[in-house]
């Protein structure tokens, strides 16, 4: 019976054999692990930086699109300020056609006025026995029509 539970020296050689391989198995996987190990730390370390590069090139890129949009305005504002002058220039312009007009026209009222008044006191006669003159009508007709205007400029003046 010592025998049957004895090994037998073949079985002994044989389960030196496995016990031999499995602890060279063991050897490799644990060398394999120490590698894999340094290379996942490796990898770790260059995720880590490509990963800060990776911010710091959003931010350059969000920095430059930002700037984009900055000289967008920039040059939106510049068109808009070149319009805004033409747009002063032409009030200026059109203001001062105006007031030589206006001018011009208070001459010709104070003109008008002053012969209205001249004719009042020194041509009443003539202006009771007008003179077969085919103008005198259309100017008196034109004496009323720049009163009138005068009256209304000058409520405007007012």
């Amino acid at each position: 019976m010592a025998m049957s539970q004895a090994l037998s020296e073949e079985e002994f050689h044989r389960m030196q054999a496995q016990l031999l391989e499995l602890r060279t198995q063991n050897y490799q996987l644990s060398d394999d692990l120490r590698k894999n190990s340094a290379e996942l730390n490796a990898v770790r370390q260059k995720h880590g930086v490509l990963e800060r590069d990776f911010i710091k090139a959003q931010k350059a890129l969000n920095k430059s699109k930002k700037a984009q949009e900055v000289d967008a305005l920039l040059s939106e504002n510049e068109m808009l300020q070149g319009k805004l002058h033409s747009q002063e220039e032409d009030f200026r312009l059109q203001n001062s056609t105006l007031m030589t007009e206006l001018s011009k026209l208070c001459t010709q009222i104070e003109q008008l006025e002053q012969e209205n008044q001249r004719l009042k006191e020194g041509g009443g006669a003539s202006v009771l026995n007008p003179a077969p003159n085919s103008t005198s009508g259309p100017l008196d007709g034109e004496l009323l029509r720049l009163q009138a205007e005068n009256s209304a400029l000058q409520k405007k003046l007012k």
